[in-house]
């Protein structure tokens, strides 16, 4: 006959489960990664920001483009920018109302947001060049800002320093 072994259990031992030490590791280490996720989603959100101005101005950029190659007899008149205030009234069809609604665009949808329209050196071109203000905030040596200074300012690619601010600029080049 078998023999069957029975296990007794012994009074004097606790019983064993999760100890208060077990709990408090899981949730540092489930802090950290929520920590991480947090600035992945802080991180996005500045990329997201950066793309979207970005975005308003190629769109800005396009409008005066279409609307130079749809007048194209009067194409060196668009490198004389009016004065502000920028006034827009799309119902003149002038290019001194184009460049008032596009200066005006300018403004209101870019942070510091200017342009200039340039005869490009061989003449038979023209450089539309939009710029604004960098407010994406970098890491400067441990430091997470908006560039302050024109040597912060030099160390993001594109961007150079007006004096006061860090400026952002991209150039069109557009030909009639």
């Amino acid at each position: 006959m078998m023999k069957h072994r029975s296990f007794k259990l012994n009074p004097c031992r606790r019983e064993s489960g999760f100890s208060l030490i077990e709990v408090l590791v899981a949730l540092l280490v489930l802090s950290i990664g929520l920590l991480g996720l947090a600035a992945l989603q802080a991180q996005g959100l500045r990329f997201n920001h950066d793309a979207y101005v970005r975005t308003q101005a190629t769109n800005l950029a396009y409008d005066i483009v279409d609307r130079m190659r749809v007048n194209n007899t009067a194409l060196a008149a668009y490198t004389a920018g009016p004065a502000p205030p920028f006034v827009c009234d799309p119902t003149d069809p002038s290019v001194a109302m184009d460049l008032e609604c596009w200066y005006d665009g300018l403004a209101r949808a870019l942070p510091g947001g200017t342009g200039v329209i340039a005869a490009n050196a061989t003449a038979n071109f023209y450089d539309v060049t939009v710029q604004w203000i960098d407010r994406t905030p970098r890491d400067f040596g441990g430091a997470v800002r908006a560039p302050r200074t024109a040597a912060d300012c030099a160390l993001v690619a594109g961007r150079f320093w007006n004096g006061t601010n860090c400026l952002v600029q991209q150039t069109w080049t557009v030909w009639p």
